[in-house]
């Protein structure tokens, strides 16, 4: 495989080998895909509490709420919310 790159990053991987982290440019770019490939498997995770449904994840985090603060939350929140929120007009 025959791949081109930017002078920046070759002056990049050439620092990473002469600094002996590395001992070759070929374990460099391995490395940043491994990575790349870390990241990537991150963003198709469900949520860190194991469920897939947002649902779900919001009624797991409602559990550790302890019960003084729901009872603080004004039973017309969804309805009012600016004025909750931002101090707008309320709404009947």
């Amino acid at each position: 495989m025959k791949i081109s790159l930017s002078p920046d990053l070759e002056r990049l991987i050439a620092e990473k080998v002469s600094s002996g982290r590395y001992r070759s440019a070929d374990e460099v770019v391995r490395e940043g895909l491994e990575l790349l490939q870390e990241r990537e498997n991150e963003t198709h995770r469900p949520p860190s509490n194991g469920t897939a449904n947002l649902a779900e994840s919001f009624a797991n985090i409602a559990t550790d709420v302890p019960c003084e603060d729901w009872e603080s939350v004004p039973a017309d929140l969804s309805k009012n919310l600016d004025h909750h929120l931002y101090g707008g007009q309320k709404t009947s």
